[in-house]
């Protein structure tokens, strides 16, 4: 079974339903377009989009995670699109503004294929949004892997996309210490890395 759909399935919600505040921060900052979201798991990010006038996409590798979104979305009276799908093997029909990633950790092994993957999605002026667990998570109980490796620095996402593309540029790269409050599975002092990434035009 997907230990994905076992966790959707047995809690009413996993990290809430209000959105991640610092994915609803950079939204707010921006004229509403076209958002992507994988690894979206139960919509909470991609309904509060929909509901700011984004047009969106998503996906989750858990079936029951996106008919838990898309009925989030329908309690909240608004539209989005969203598939089951393995993010590394997702491919959306169109660029996006924006792409975010709230807490979509990887394997070693993949994770720069990810963000190369995300980055490709991104439109030229358009942005990566990133919030993760820091390497400083590590032993805290308010979420995250447990393995190191799979926890974000300010050099992560420098090495695995500003460094790897040309068009690449960081305009926000910070480490935080934050109360989270999403959910049972997010509760407690917590330390995350935050970046967004801009697209530069050719």
């Amino acid at each position: 079974m997907n230990m994905w759909d076992d966790r959707y399935r047995t809690h009413d919600t996993v990290y809430g339903v209000q959105p991640n505040a610092f994915w609803a921060s950079q939204l707010a900052l921006r004229t509403p377009g076209s958002v992507c979201l994988p690894c979206d798991g139960e919509g909470r990010n991609a309904v509060h989009a929909a509901q700011q006038g984004w047009a969106v996409t998503s996906c989750d590798l858990s079936e029951v995670g996106v008919n838990k979104a898309q009925a989030l979305a329908q309690e909240r009276g608004v539209e989005i699109h969203a598939e089951v799908a393995n993010a590394l093997e997702f491919h959306p029909s169109q660029h996006f503004d924006v792409v975010g990633l709230v807490f979509s950790h990887m394997p070693p092994a993949v994770r720069e294929a990810f963000h190369h993957r995300a980055w490709s999605w991104v439109k030229p002026g358009g942005v990566l949004v990133v919030e993760g667990f820091h390497k400083d998570q590590l032993g805290l109980g308010s979420g995250g892997p447990k393995q190191l490796d799979m926890l974000y620095d300010h050099d992560t996402f420098r090495r695995d996309v500003e460094e790897a593309f040309d068009d690449a540029t960081t305009i926000w790269s910070a480490r935080c210490e934050q109360i989270l409050d999403e959910g049972p599975f997010h509760q407690g002092f917590a330390v995350t890395q935050q970046v967004v990434l801009l697209k530069q035009h050719a």
